[in-house]
């Protein structure tokens, strides 16, 4: 599994959400739920707070850890969640429908752009790697969707209130400021 793509004609990079999930996420987001009996067949609101901070946490350290001239797009597939070990302890509908969940509401309060597709980051490089016209098609949509981002209009007031309900208010000074800089840099 591959952690990244560059583009730099296009100008922007994409990181493998699945492969970050899966080397630096999971381990320590079900070692935290097993420690405060989370493990449940259903995930809580309570587990869904763990899954918003492990996520937030290790996607604004990838970002503010590999620093990049180009433009990052976290590229999201949401078919091959099979190979997460969360299968053992939770239904996998409930597992996608946090994952959609929890992506979908990053997506839209930080200043992070992600790309949710059903095609495999692996298979994306072949298809780029053979030259085919579906991955053409991919690349394209992407760059469609990172021009209908407007960085600018992200306001922290929303995020510090998604947060301070979230139990998520350390991030604040830790790693909103920093991002936030560091992706109207790149904008």
């Amino acid at each position: 599994m591959l952690k990244k793509i560059e583009f730099s004609q296009y100008n922007f990079r994409l990181l493998n959400f699945n492969y970050i999930f899966a080397r630096k996420i999971e381990v320590n987001l079900i070692n935290d739920l097993h420690k405060f009996g989370l493990l449940k067949e259903k995930i809580s609101g309570s587990a869904k707070n763990f899954f918003y901070h492990h996520i937030i946490l290790s996607l604004c350290e990838e970002l503010l850890n590999n620093p990049s001239t180009e433009k990052t797009v976290i590229y999201f597939n949401n078919t091959q969640l099979d190979q997460f070990h969360f299968f053992k302890y939770f239904k996998e509908e409930d597992v996608l429908k946090t994952f959609n969940i929890v992506l979908s509401k990053i997506k839209r309060l930080l200043p992070i752009k992600m790309f949710i597709t059903n095609i495999s980051f692996d298979f994306l490089t072949h298809l780029l790697s053979s030259q085919d016209g579906r991955g053409i098609e991919i690349i394209n949509s992407i760059r469609s969707y990172m021009d209908s981002v407007n960085i600018e209009s992200y306001t922290f007031a929303k995020v510090k209130t998604f947060t301070k309900q979230n139990d998520l208010v350390f991030l604040n000074k830790e790693y909103f400021n920093q991002l936030k800089t560091k992706q109207l840099l790149i904008v």
